[in-house]
C-alpha cells in the first residue's frame, strides 16, 4: 500500500491510498507521533485506490512549521512536507493533546470542538429547538424531520456525528412548483420569527436560532418535482434519486437516546444524499468537493431573502428609530409636495415625521410585521367638535399604511392614484429611502416607468441609495441582492423618463448605524411639464 499526498494546504490535507483493496482503510494524522485525527479511505476505483481528506484549519493554532506531520495507514507512514503557512501558534501541542483526550475533535469545517456525541448541553438545547419548530411547522401541515448529517448519524449509529458542526432538519413541501415552494419558505420564516426565533435565509435553507440558548438548526426545504424526483436545493452526493414512489411517510428513529422523526425508507434517502459509501465515516467530507448534484431552481432569490431579513428584523426590533436625516433633507428642500407616498416605509420611521408637516402620507412595505407595527401607532381620528372643525376646514391629516409589493406595477399604480387628491391639489411626492439598491434592475425599470406614467407635471421623486463607492466600505452583514449603484445612471434614466434633477447630495455621514457609515447618494427630481 502506498500513500500519495495530493493536496496539502492550511485547511485541507487530501490524498490517495494506492493498492489498498476494497475494504475502507483507517487513517490517522499525527504530529510528533501524537494522533490528531482519524479518517477512513473512501473507495475510488476510477482513481486506482481509496481517497481521503482531513479538514484541519484550526490545527495551526497548536503546531508550528517544525512539527513532524505524518499520515498513517496501517503500518505505512508518509511524512508531510514542511509547511510554509504555519506561523507562531497561540497554544502548544500539549494543549491540543489535552483537548483531544477530553473529547474534542476537528469538525467537518476543520474547527476544534467538543464532540457532539458527548456535548449533552448542546444536544438538549437542540432537541428543545427542534421540538418547538416542529410544533410551528405542524400548524402549516408540514412534518419536520432530521436530514443531512443529523439523519446520517441517527440512522448509522443512533447518535450525532461527533465531528458534525450543526443540526440539520427539513421538510417536504406539498408544492411541486419551485416558486410556490420558496414562497412557503418565506411564510415559515415569518411564523418562526413571530414566535421569537431568529431567522436568516440562505439559498437552500433557513438558519433558525433560539436566542435563549444561542443554538441554531438549519431547516432545508425539499419537494418532489413534476417527475416525482425529490429535490434538495442544497444538493446531494449520491447518484440514485429518491422518488415519490419511494416515499412511505415518516417514522421515529433513535438519536442520542431520543426519538426523532425521519423519512421512512430511510436508507434510500441516506444513499441519495451521501452516495453508496455512506456507511463509512468520513470526517473529511466536503460538500463543495463531494456534491454530485444541486437544484438551484429551488433557491431562495434575493427578494425572498430580503423579505425574511426585514421580517426578522422588525420582529426583534420593536423600538422605532428617530426619523432619518434623509427625511430632514427632503423636508427642507422645498420640493416636498402636500401628498406623500413613502415607498418601503418599514415601521413608519419617516412616515410619521412627514405626516406632521403634510396632510396626506401613505406608507407601503412588503413586510407585514413592519406594517402592523406602523399601523398600531397611527392615532385614532378625532371626535366631537375637533372632528367637525377639522372636516370643516379640510385640514384633518391622513396617515395610513398598506401592506403590498411595490415591485408589482399594478400595486404601485393603484397606490399613486389613491394618494392623489381631487383636482391634484398640492401635488405628489414619491419618497423612497434605501429602496433602489434593494430591488433588481428589472424591478427598478418597472418601478420607474410606472412612476413616470402616473406622476404629473410638478410632482417630485426623492431617492436615497447606496452608490458604487459604498461597495468596498465596511459592512456588518452582507446581503445578497444588494446593489451598489452609479448615481449618474439613475439621473440619466430619470431624465429619459421626463424628470429633471433639482437636488443632489452624496457622501458618508448621512446614515451611520451600528458601526457602518455607508456612502449614499440623495437625489430629488421634478416631473417635467
Amino acid at each position: 500500500m502506498q500513500i500519495d499526498i495530493l493536496d496539502f494546504g492550511p485547511a485541507i490535507i487530501s490524498g490517495l491510498l494506492r493498492e489498498a483493496g476494497e475494504r475502507p482503510v483507517k487513517l490517522q494524522l499525527l504530529a510528533d507521533s501524537i494522533p490528531l485525527a482519524g479518517n477512513w479511505g473512501i473507495p475510488a476505483p476510477d482513481q486506482g485506490g481509496q481517497k481521503f481528506r482531513f479538514n484541519l484549519s484550526s490545527v495551526w493554532s497548536y503546531i508550528d512549521s517544525q512539527a513532524r506531520l505524518q499520515i498513517r495507514a496501517g503500518d505505512v507512514f508518509v511524512d508531510l512536507p514542511t509547511s510554509d503557512f504555519a506561523g507562531i501558534p497561540k497554544f502548544t501541542l500539549e494543549d491540543l493533546k489535552q483537548k483531544l483526550e477530553a473529547g474534542h475533535v476537528f469538525n467537518e469545517k476543520g474547527k476544534l470542538q467538543l464532540s457532539k456525541t458527548v456535548d449533552t448541553v448542546w444536544q438538549n438545547n437542540m432537541f428543545a429547538l427542534f421540538d418547538g419548530m416542529s410544533a410551528i411547522l405542524a400548524t402549516k401541515g408540514l412534518k419536520l424531520f432530521v436530514l443531512y448529517g443529523t439523519l446520517l448519524g441517527a440512522y448509522r449509529n443512533s447518535n450525532f456525528i461527533g465531528h458534525d458542526h450543526d443540526f440539520d432538519a427539513g421538510y417536504i413541501s406539498n408544492h411541486t412548483d419551485p416558486d410556490k415552494v420558496v414562497a412557503e419558505v418565506v411564510e415559515i420564516a415569518e411564523a418562526l420569527s413571530r414566535h421569537g426565533y431568529r431567522v436568516a435565509c440562505k439559498l437552500s435553507c433557513i438558519w433558525v436560532t433560539d436566542p435563549k440558548t444561542n443554538v441554531t438548526i438549519d431547516i432545508f426545504h425539499t419537494y418532489f418535482d413534476e417527475t416525482g424526483k425529490l429535490l434538495l436545493p442544497f444538493g446531494v452526493c449520491g447518484v440514485k434519486p429518491f422518488m415519490k414512489s419511494d416515499f412511505r411517510g415518516h417514522v421515529d428513529i433513535d438519536l442520542a437516546s431520543r426519538k426523532v422523526a425521519a423519512v421512512a425508507n430511510t436508507e434510500a434517502l441516506v444513499e441519495y444524499i451521501y452516495g453508496p459509501h455512506w456507511k463509512t465515516p468520513n470526517p473529511g467530507h466536503n460538500w463543495n468537493l463531494d456534491r454530485t448534484e444541486k437544484f438551484p431552481q429551488g433557491y431562495a432569490r434575493p427578494y425572498h431573502r430580503w423579505k425574511i431579513y426585514w421580517t426578522d428584523y422588525y420582529c426583534h426590533n420593536p423600538k422605532v428609530l428617530p426619523p432619518s436625516s434623509f427625511e430632514g433633507f427632503v423636508s427642507r428642500s422645498g420640493y416636498l409636495r402636500r401628498n406623500v407616498v413613502d415607498i418601503g416605509c418599514g415601521d413608519g420611521r419617516d412616515s410619521f415625521s412627514l405626516a406632521a408637516i403634510r396632510p396626506t402620507v401613505i406608507g407601503i412595505d412588503n413586510c407585514s410585521v413592519a406594517i402592523e407595527a406602523a399601523t398600531v401607532r397611527v392615532p385614532p381620528p378625532p371626535k366631537g367638535a375637533l372632528h367637525f372643525l377639522l372636516n370643516l376646514f379640510r385640514r384633518r391629516p391622513t396617515l395610513s399604511f398598506v401592506h403590498g409589493d411595490i415591485t408589482d406595477p399594478e400595486t404601485l399604480e393603484s397606490l399613486l392614484r389613491a394618494a392623489r387628491p381631487p383636482r391634484n391639489k398640492g401635488g405628489l411626492t414619491l419618497y423612497a429611502r434605501f429602496l433602489l439598491h434593494a430591488i433588481t434592475r428589472i424591478q427598478q425599470d418597472q418601478f420607474l416607468e410606472c412612476a413616470a406614467r402616473e406622476l404629473q407635471a410638478g410632482d417630485t421623486v426623492a431617492f436615497e441609495f447606496r452608490t458604487d463607492q459604498d461597495e468596498p466600505l465596511k459592512k456588518n452583514r452582507k446581503l445578497d441582492g444588494r446593489r451598489f449603484m452609479r448615481p449618474e445612471a439613475i439621473e440619466r434614466q430619470m431624465t429619459e423618463l421626463g424628470f429633471q434633477v433639482v437636488e443632489r447630495e452624496e457622501g458618508t455621514g448621512f446614515s451611520p448605524h451600528l458601526g457602518e457609515d455607508p456612502y449614499l447618494c440623495r437625489l430629488i427630481f421634478v416631473k417635467d411639464g
